[in-house]
This record gives structure tokens, C-alpha cells and sequence, in this order.
């Protein structure tokens, strides 16, 4: 049932859905409504060739307005996702005591992903606008080394070992980091169409034997 809440602040009356004001979720529509613009500008002329003030004009806004909601015309395409690093780090914190560091990341990062499936479509478009822009792979670069750093971070204090000092939480963050990175890449070849739940067991599983059958050297 939807909960409808109506409150007094400064004067007004702000009515609520589920938590959310109109003026939230107004702002969330926008932010939306600037994306999907972007995204489809950006697969039909290329990255390079859209200006802001066109993606503005698409999604009947100012590009004061664009601004407001993104820092840039990269940070359009979704590349600053500091909200699902942010979710990241908490479900993998949330995660039971007893779980191993990788089965923690495994679990937490399953999660996240659910919601992927429901529209694949702008993470293809994004994908291939990605990989035919030189600069957008070096900024996707900087954004995996954000998602690394919040596994490194969580795993540090579910271990309980300082983050800087002690190496296995950065060793987990970038080893289990690349193995996400071949479940996606698997995944969007194939047109969104597995189980990415599913590839991101597998590829979490590949490395696991990988690690075990890697004879120690001295």
C-alpha cells in the first residue's frame, strides 16, 4: 500500500509517496529524462558530437537545468555511480560474520545487480558508446578503480586489518574486481540476455580454482 504522508515545513504543505516529495520525485524524472536523451544522442551521432546544450533541448530543460543534476557530459552516461559504490560497500558490510571476504562480494554484488536485468538496453548503448570513445575508457577506468576501493574498504573492516598496510583487502578488491569485469563483459556480448547472476558465480568460481591450483613460490 502506498503510504501518503503530508507534513508542514516552512509554511508549505509537502505531500509524500513513499518517502519521496513530488519535488523528488520531479527532480528524479529530470535526472532521468537527461539521461535517456544523452543515451540516445550519443548512440545515433557518437559522444563527441553531442553538445550539452542539445541534450538540455532534447529533454526540455536549460542547460543550467543539465548541470544542476550532472557535472559534466560524461557524468551523464551513469559513469560517476557513486550512489551503487556507496550501496556496494554497505551490502557487503551487511553481509553475515561467517562468510568468507569472497563470498561476502560475491553475495553483496549479486544483489546490486538484480535490478540490471529489468531494461539491459541502456547498459548495451552505454557499453558500445564506452568502448568507441577513447576518453570514456580512460574516465571507466577511474570509475572501476572507485567500485575496487569501496570492496577494498569493506573488506578491510570486516576483517578487521588496517586498509593501507595490511594487502589482502586489496588483493580481494582487484582480483574479485576483475572477475566482475569478465561477468559483465560475457554478458553484454550476449546481448543481456544470460543469467548475470549466474556468469558472476561462474567467474567468481574460475578464479577461486584459479587461486587454489596456483602452486606457492618461494
Amino acid at each position: 500500500m502506498i503510504a501518503i504522508q503530508r507534513q508542514m515545513a516552512y509554511g508549505d504543505t509537502v505531500e509524500k509517496i513513499n518517502g519521496q516529495t513530488f519535488r523528488d520525485r520531479k527532480k528524479h524524472r529530470t535526472r532521468q529524462d537527461l539521461a535517456t536523451a544523452a543515451l540516445r544522442l550519443f548512440s545515433e551521432r557518437g559522444y563527441e558530437a553531442v553538445t550539452v546544450d542539445e541534450i538540455a533541448e532534447q529533454a526540455w530543460v536549460s542547460p543550467r537545468t543539465f548541470f544542476r543534476y550532472f557535472p559534466s557530459k560524461e557524468d551523464v552516461l551513469g559513469l560517476g555511480s557513486e550512489d551503487q559504490v556507496a550501496v556496494l560497500h554497505s551490502a557487503i558490510l551487511a553481509r553475515p560474520d561467517n562468510e568468507s571476504a569472497l563470498d561476502a562480494v560475491h553475495h553483496a554484488m549479486s544483489d546490486l545487480v538484480d535490478g540490471f536485468s529489468i531494461d539491459p538496453e541502456p547498459l548495451i548503448l552505454r557499453a558500445r558508446i564506452v568502448a568507441e570513445t577513447p576518453g570514456l575508457l580512460a574516465r571507466d577506468l577511474l570509475e572501476q578503480t572507485k567500485w575496487e576501493h569501496a570492496v577494498k574498504e569493506a573488506i578491510a573492516e570486516r576483517l578487521d586489518v588496517d586498509v593501507e598496510s595490511d594487502a589482502e583487502p586489496a588483493l580481494i578488491a582487484v582480483a574479485t574486481g576483475g572477475a566482475l569485469r569478465v561477468a559483465f563483459g560475457r554478458w553484454i556480448k550476449d546481448g543481456c540476455t544470460g543469467d548475470l547472476r549466474e556468469l558472476i558465480t561462474d567467474s567468481l568460481a574460475s578464479l577461486r580454482r584459479a587461486i587454489c591450483n596456483t602452486p606457492e613460490t618461494s
